[in-house]
């Protein structure tokens, strides 16, 4: 392994741990969609919505956490990835479900509960149990990514709550996370795509934190300096 892959290693692992450990900013309208899209109810009490739809495919992080779900419609539904088990013991590809939750852009909702549309199962979003023990930080679960190269048609770009694209699933599924402010080229649906970095290859698919990005292999940029 080379001396600047290890490095980037590192500088991937503390930006992770950076980014898990800031807060977003107030936003002044956190739950208030752009604009209405198909698949979504008025919004109830507190600001919520119902979306209802067909789970198409479970989303997994670079750690290979399921921390989301995509409907046939193409509706992506975040969820917290700590409740990985108790979704995926709930919830199969295929299934009909009713989705509980917050608006952030057109498209995607932050799910407070997801609800099995048939059995009446469900999922709430809730902190993990007191006394499960400390969790691993960032930096050292880093260290269970394996080196991944992804590459194809972009299909969905996932963006955060102000609209921002920060990662993209392609046409054979596999899922590229990224910085904001690292993307220097296009996205929009159809576009050529390659990323490599660190993640993880696991039944449910693949997943990855980008180091590097281009439209092919053979154009990968680094997304970081090179260490000195």
């Amino acid at each position: 392994m080379s001396t600047h892959f290890i490095a980037t290693f590192f500088a991937l692992a503390f930006g992770l741990c950076s980014l898990s450990a800031q807060a977003m900013p107030p936003d002044p309208h956190p739950y208030l969609p752009l604009t209405p899209y198909h698949g979504v109810d008025a919004p109830g009490p507190m600001g919520q919505y119902a979306v209802e739809g067909q789970v198409q495919r479970m989303l997994i992080n670079p750690y290979g956490e399921v921390d989301g779900l995509r409907l046939s419609d193409g509706t992506i539904a975040k969820f917290a990835p700590h409740m990985a088990d108790a979704l995926t013991a709930t919830v199969k590809v295929g299934d009909a479900v009713r989705i509980i939750g917050r608006v952030e852009t057109r498209g995607t909702v932050k799910a407070d509960a997801i609800i099995h549309s048939e059995s009446g199962r469900t999922v709430y979003d809730q902190p993990p149990p007191v006394g499960e023990g400390r969790v691993l930080p960032p930096h050292l679960r880093a260290q269970r990514l394996q080196p991944q190269q992804v590459e194809g048609q972009v299909d969905t770009v996932l963006t955060g709550p102000r609209g921002e694209a920060n990662g993209v699933i392609l046409s054979d599924g596999s899922i590229v996370r990224f910085p904001p402010e690292s993307l220097r080229l296009s996205v929009q649906k159809g576009a050529p795509f390659a990323a490599s970095g660190l993640g993880t290859r696991n039944a449910f698919g693949t997943a990855l934190e980008a180091v590097s990005m281009g439209t092919t292999f053979s154009t990968l940029q680094p997304l970081y300096d090179r260490a000195p």
